[in-house]
């Protein structure tokens, strides 16, 4: 993410210096310079981009984003300040003119002690880089994040397949596509978030006595995010003919002399594949040739959290897998946790107010009710976990649902994606958001990579659809165009967004049970009464440049205290959200916010 924090950065300065090339007056030649060799960085960063797993490279990547904010810190308050200067009468420059030029001795000493910071920095990371053996340390921690995936990969094939209610109607409509005769195409995809159960969907569909029946061979295979080939393709023939690996050593043979292989057995069969977990289309492209398409019925079954992954498989529109609904997550719920008995009435109304804050998302639902076998059925012992589910359902089993649920799409995401799915943690839990106020936010936080003479929202909303094809956003209201009006996110991956954010310093969330830290965020979302938040908070919120806040719904104003410490503090914000009707009218000194690039109230944007 530290590659992002300089782009903004850069951004910020490069506007700045087209923009305001008057208040940076005396300081420009030291602004141009810091912005070249922020320049310098980012294009490193971008080289070495995915290569960056050592301890060495994290701590420089963390020591450059903090560097990055300082210079960003000094700079925009050195604009605050000329600005204002330039506002006084002549007698009043001419009065504060010492001031004036102290101030403009102490930026051009920061600067300089930020560039040698950076150069220090640098400097540093090559020579740790020539004492630690890279080769030694990469190959281990390749290993680690091998055996890691593997031992995810398996847990998440346990939870998923074991018990999921329902899926009858889901199974028939399945069922009915695999036996569809087409020359078009003998592909099918099951697309979903992940933990919805798209593997125990493919399970069940898989081990009908109406599938086995009617095709004459079949195969199940897990493709994975690391998705090797060979060892691809020796699973299938493990799976269609397991005497192969008595008989041949197949590591022996090459990548083309296995497809042979797989090609030579299913030629004129009616055959079912099942490919689950697949990522990438690049992957589909590599082992695609080895099913013959004979025009007798043969299917290949995918599933995959990418719409993507379907479009490029099949011209046909892929089996959207959708959240359980209330009776069958309390079914399934039921099912783990007392097993066949009676659920007592005195804890049943807590158990579905638990359940219902699952979101009908069947491997959450599966780990809450594990977490509550184990304890005692009782009203004391229940109460405890209401309201705290999703802390819950995490500090249970960090692997099953951070990584399996959350971290795989999220690690998965392209670079220019990552902080604008982050974005959606900064609003309340079941919080509807416009799309059109989001993706104006997303240009004014310089998220958004242009290309071309493209205009920055197109892209914005580009941005979007790409997260809703990768199952992270749901569209949650649609016009008769077919245009996502507005979105929201499920608690588990607002929670994700919420603990990456907060530890790559994008932002960061005070509410009702928490309190901000010392970490200064360049965002902050504040979810309870301002004066709640006022009262408690320290003075220093020069690191914020956007601010949210996000109180009880209907018409309030600030006190005017509360407006005064509200434009005092928060000089430097660019992004300026307020909620609901909290001015009664546009308040005055507003223009004292000179960073602003987007501020209104959420009830003012359609």
């Amino acid at each position: 993410m530290a590659d992002t924090v300089i782009s903004s950065v850069l951004d910020n300065l490069f506007q700045l210096l087209a923009r305001e090339a008057s208040l940076l007056c005396g300081v420009d030649d030291k602004v141009r310079s810091l912005h070249s060799e922020l320049s310098m960085i980012n294009v490193l960063l971008k080289t070495s981009e995915g290569k960056t797993k050592n301890g060495i490279d994290k701590e420089a990547l963390r020591q450059i984003r903090d560097a990055a904010h300082e210079a960003e810190d000094v700079i925009d308050t050195f604009v605050v300040k000329v600005a204002m200067h330039k506002r006084r009468t002549k007698l009043g420059r001419m009065l504060h003119g010492f001031e004036h030029a102290k101030l403009l001795r102490d930026v051009s000493a920061k600067i300089d002690s930020i560039e040698a910071t950076i150069n220090k920095i640098r400097d540093n990371k090559i020579k740790l880089t020539d004492v630690v053996p890279q080769e030694s340390e990469s190959s281990t921690s390749t290993r680690e994040e091998e055996e890691r995936i593997l031992l995810m990969h398996k847990k998440r094939r346990i939870v998923e397949e074991h018990g999921v209610v329902g899926f009858v109607g889901e199974s028939k409509a399945v069922i009915q596509l695999l036996k569809e005769e087409s020359s078009q195409s003998n592909v099918v995809s099951i697309i979903g978030m992940g933990g919805l159960g798209k593997t125990t969907l493919a399970r069940k569909v898989y081990n009908t006595d109406e599938v086995m029946s009617y095709f004459h061979c079949r195969a199940w295979v897990y493709v994975s995010n690391d998705c090797r080939v060979m060892e691809l393709l020796i699973g299938l023939i493990k799976s269609l003919m397991p005497d192969e690996m008595k008989r041949i050593d197949l590591f022996s043979l090459s990548v083309d002399e296995l497809k042979l292989k797989v090609q030579d057995f299913l030629t004129m069969k009616r055959y079912l594949i099942v490919l689950d977990d697949l990522w990438n289309t690049r992957d589909w492209d590599e082992i695609q040739d080895v099913f013959p398409n004979d025009n007798n019925g043969s299917k290949i079954l995918i599933t995959s959290r990418l719409k993507e992954v379907a479009s490029h498989t099949s011209p046909y529109p892929p089996y959207y897998l959708q959240f359980l609904g209330d009776v069958e997550s309390w079914e399934l719920f039921s099912r783990r946790v007392f097993r066949g008995e009676e659920c007592p009435s005195d804890i049943e109304q807590l158990g579905k107010q638990m359940v219902k804050s699952c979101g009908g998302l069947p491997l959450s639902i599966i780990v809450l009710a594990g977490l509550l076998a184990k304890k005692g059925k009782s009203h004391k012992e229940w109460s405890k976990v209401v309201g705290h589910v999703n802390w819950f359902l995490i500090q249970e089993d960090k692997t099953q649902v951070k990584d399996i649920v959350l971290k795989l799409s999220y690690d998965n995401l392209p670079t220019k994606l990552k902080p604008c799915f982050l974005y959606f943690g900064i609003y309340p839990e079941d919080f509807e958001i416009r799309v059109r106020p989001l993706l104006q936010k997303w240009v004014a936080e310089g998220f958004i990579q242009q290309t071309g003479t493209r205009n920055a929202e197109d892209v914005a909303e580009d941005y979007l659809y790409e997260l809703i094809d990768r199952s992270l956003v749901q569209a949650s209201r649609v016009d008769f165009n077919g245009d996502v009006k507005a979105c929201r996110i499920h608690d588990l991956l607002r929670d994700l967004c919420i603990s990456e954010g907060k530890e790559h310093k994008i932002f960061e969330v005070c509410s009702d049970v928490n309190t901000l830290d010392r970490s200064k965020p360049r965002r902050l979302s504040i979810q309870c009464p301002m004066h709640r938040y006022a009262s408690s908070s320290n003075d220093d919120h020069s690191c914020v440049r956007s601010l949210f806040h996000f109180g009880p719904r209907g018409y309030c104003d600030f006190t005017p205290g509360e407006q005064k410490w509200l434009f005092k503090s928060f000089k430097l914000v660019r992004v300026l959200d307020l909620g609901y009707n909290y001015f009664s009218k546009v308040p005055s000194n507003l223009g004292l916010f000179i960073h602003l690039r987007w501020g209104a109230d959420s009830n003012s944007i359609s």
